[in-house]
Parts: C-alpha cells; structure tokens; sequence
C-alpha cells in the first residue's frame, strides 16, 4: 500500500490518513527509513519553516519549473521522418502522445512544486492569523484600559456572586467599553467557528446564571484566556495597573490541567500574550523568562487566580473560582 510520506511530514493529511500512517510506521521498518529520508530532505527548509516568504515566491517558482521544462524537452524519435507533415497534421499526431517517461517526468516536478509552494502557503497563513490574532489583542487592551480609567485603576474581574467563574472579562468589556464582539474570537482557534455565532453573554446574564447554566456559557471569554487577579486569604483581589511589562494580561486560550499546558489556536506552535505595558509577543513557551514565572498556571501549579501580585495566571473561560460564605 502506498502512503503519503511527505503530506504526513508536512501535516497535510486528514486525521484518518495521518493515524493510518502513524500505525504502518510502527511495523515497518522499510517505510520508516522512507520517513527518514523524506525528513533528512526536508531538513534544509527547517530554518525557513516559519519565516515570510518572499514576496512572487509561487510565481518565480513556475517561471522557474516550466524554464527547466522547455530547455530539457527531447524531441520524440522519427521525428525527421515525419517532417513533410504539416503543422496541425504533427500536432494532432505523435507529438501529443505522451510517454512514460513524460508523466514520470511531470510528477517529479509536480512533487517538487508542491514542496515549495505548500510551506510557503502555509507560512502566510500561519503569519496572516498570528498578525489577526495580535490586532486583537491591541483592540482588548485599549478596551482594559478605558476600563481601569473609571474603575479605580483596576481591571475587569470576576464578581463574587454565590459562584465565580472566569471568562467574565469579556461580556465586561464588551458592554462596559465597547469592545466589537469579534475581536473576542483568534481567528486560527479551532472553536471559532463554534463559538462566533453565540456571541458573548451580558454581563447579568452571567451573573445570574444558576450553576448548572454555567456549563452552557463556557464560551463567554471567547477564544482568549484572561488574568483573573490573585488569592489573598481566600478573596479573589483584582488586577491593578502598575505596567508591568513581564505581567500578562490575556492571552491565546489555554487548554489543558497540566504544568505545561499550552494555547492550541495556533496550531499548538505558541500563544500571543498581551502584557500589562500594553505590548503583545508571540511566544513559543508558557514561561516568562526573566521572573520564570508560568503564565497558565499559578507559582504552585495550579489552575487558580495567582498566589500574589506578581503571580500572573491567564485562565480560560469556565473554570470556578471561589464561592462567597
């Protein structure tokens, strides 16, 4: 059975295809050393995996192949017999048979053609989103900041009603300072397109949502994660301005209970974190790298408000807190 070695290197198969080469690859030797070979190939473009490409990359490529195309033709054997033949006669006649070789020929450069274009592809898109993702962000914390402007240099935080939730934050910005309601939703998260047509929830209907409707209002922070504030003998403090530039603020959802959970919306490679001074980055890791401080989980490794002020925890939508006496 043939497989598609280099669509499953690049994850291009469907998950069906990909699992099903996954299990041939656990009991054949052979076809793991085509892997191998496929991978020791590829391995020259890895530094360029996420880079931009270069502006007319696809179309310097085609100019390219159909150059290389046109200089290497052969001309088909007997073909001087046939010279006494009219144009239409020689076009319509052995010429437009192709051979094996042609088609080996074209697959070849097919294959080639696709491994160029598709990272490339796939880079501008992946950049496209990142970029969309970060234009987001700016917009919610124009929003926060506006916000703490008339709330005593706080931002949003969940009320402590008889249940807590995080994710409120957005429902608050949304009707507290405008926020557009799309700017709550990264445009590459897998649950985007399940979420966007819900919208966010208002603010009272959070607050009065009995504990049992809270599970239906998972997706009211939208496809971001939020800073909820830190614990201070069992009370949940709220976030205060000091513009902090190694403190997050919202981020890319987080998924997961482990230490080294991650956000997914970017097909797992990293998150764009907004931090308190007001600028976002991209990042490969869950960990800031001066104060070693894990932006989804607490100093204890735990999905909670903070242990202290400086403990940020950026939470996803859903996730209880603290229940008022």
């Amino acid at each position: 059975m043939e497989f598609d070695l280099v669509g499953y290197e690049m994850g291009a198969l469907d998950p069906d295809e990909h699992a099903q080469v996954e299990r041939a690859l656990e009991t054949d030797k052979q076809l793991r050393q085509q892997l191998a070979l496929i991978r020791t190939a590829l391995s020259p473009l890895e530094s360029c995996r996420y880079c931009e490409p270069t502006a007319g990359l696809v179309e310097c490529t085609l100019d390219y192949v159909f150059e290389q195309v046109d200089s290497h033709k052969v001309q088909p054997a007997g073909i001087q017999s046939l010279s006494s033949l009219n144009s239409a006669e020689y076009v319509s006649g052995a010429s437009s048979r192709w051979r094996m070789a042609d088609f080996l020929v074209l697959s070849v450069i097919l294959l080639c053609l696709g491994m160029l274009v598709s990272p490339a592809l796939y880079n501008s898109r992946f950049v496209a989103g990142k970029l969309a993702c970060q234009d987001n962000l700016h917009h919610l914390y124009r929003g926060m900041h506006n916000y703490l402007l008339t709330n005593d240099g706080v931002y949003p935080t969940a009320p402590l009603t008889n249940v807590s939730i995080s994710g409120i934050q957005a429902p608050m910005l949304k009707e507290y300072t405008s926020v557009e309601e799309e700017r709550f939703f990264c445009p590459t998260a897998p649950e985007t397109l399940a979420w966007r047509p819900q919208g966010i929830p208002t603010v009272q209907t959070v607050v009065d949502a009995t504990p049992e409707a809270l599970d239906s209002l998972l997706h009211m922070g939208g496809t971001y994660g939020y800073n909820i504030g830190h614990q201070d003998q069992g009370r949940l403090m709220p976030v205060r301005h000091q513009g902090r530039p190694y403190y997050a603020l919202v981020a890319d959802r987080p998924t997961g209970d482990s230490v080294s959970r991650r956000s997914m919306n970017h097909d797992g490679i990293g998150q764009n974190v907004l931090f308190e001074d007001g600028h976002v980055a991209f990042l490969r890791e869950t960990k800031e790298k001066t104060l070693g401080d894990l932006y989804f989980v607490s100093d204890r490794g735990l999905v909670e408000p903070g242990m202290h002020s400086n403990d940020a925890v950026i939470m996803e939508s859903g996730v209880k807190l603290f229940t008022e006496d």
